[in-house]
């Protein structure tokens, strides 16, 4: 069984609060499996080895002022190790929001550490600084107050497939933010996000785009198939995490780094599809991706 599967079990709770509190220090969900998996359990052997690893990833956001130009060149920095995503049933109850995730890469790793053990974990200042030795607490970034609105994301997944930008557009807030590491460059509001959906979206009519509902970072989120024209198949494109508010969408990070398909146990490849999703063919049924003991 490999980390991931071991963190999913439902028995295993313990497991699934280390792979948490190592992705809060790293922000990837990648190494936080890793970690806590080396760990047997111990908060600090984790702690410990997150502090040997803990930098400071960004998103887009973190880097540079939003972009005043959707249809300008689009750069990527693949060298820089960006945020990641964590599938909600790899985390614990206590906040993860993306939101919360990005302002704890802004502390010192050892304060980072300090305010998770304390704060969340609930050890007594003694036991944190025995482990860490004396160290500031900071104050926590306070976690996003988010909605869930069902009908919204089935209507914006629709128009997503159907590939309509004029409809998409009418989800976003009016300050809503939209990035997507390793992408730089990222954009604020509707008609931006539009506009840029609109020239760099290689989609070109309905059906050529899939989306699977998900959950990451206890957002509702969307895997996104692409469909290739050569041999009429979906292909792994990007995971969409969204936060919602009573105004709509206020932010949508769309992660490129297609390894995190692994991560969620999707598939990279969909198959067996019909020519068009909207000539009245039955949806497909997407299967998650074995796993191997």
């Amino acid at each position: 069984m490999d980390g991931y599967s071991g963190a999913r079990t439902g028995a295993d709770a313990q497991q699934r609060g280390l792979v948490s509190h190592c992705y809060r220090m790293l922000a990837s969900i990648t190494e936080a499996v890793e970690v806590a998996e080396s760990a047997r359990g111990s908060y600090e052997l984790a702690t410990s080895e997150c502090l040997t690893r803990a930098g400071s990833r960004p998103l887009p956001t973190d880097l540079a002022a939003a972009s005043d130009d959707p249809e300008g060149e689009l750069h990527q920095r693949s060298e820089v190790l960006w945020l990641e995503p964590i599938p909600s049933d790899l985390a614990d109850h206590h906040p993860i929001d993306l939101g919360y995730i990005a302002a704890l890469q802004h502390l010192p790793a050892r304060q980072r550490a300090a305010a998770l053990l304390h704060n969340l974990e609930g050890w007594p200042l003694s036991q944190v600084t025995d482990l860490l030795g004396p160290v500031e607490l900071p104050q926590l970034h306070t976690p996003m107050s988010s909605v869930t609105d069902d009908t919204l994301l089935a209507r914006y997944r629709e128009a997503f497939e159907q590939y309509d930008v004029p409809a998409i557009v009418t989800f976003f807030a009016a300050d809503a933010v939209w990035e997507m590491p390793p992408f730089t460059s990222w954009f604020r509001g509707p008609r931006n996000i539009g506009r840029l959906i609109s020239t760099h979206c290689p989609a070109k009519g309905p059906g050529d785009q899939l989306m699977v509902p998900i959950q990451a970072n206890h957002q509702p989120a969307f895997a996104v198939y692409m469909r290739d024209p050569k041999d009429n198949v979906h292909r792994a494109f990007q995971i969409q995490v969204l936060a919602l508010t009573a105004a709509g969408i206020v932010h949508a990070v769309a992660f490129f780094d297609l390894t995190l398909f692994q991560s969620f146990d999707l598939p990279e490849l969909l198959t067996g599809l019909p020519p068009n999703l909207y000539d009245g063919s039955p949806r497909p049924h997407v299967e998650r991706l074995p796993r191997h003991s």
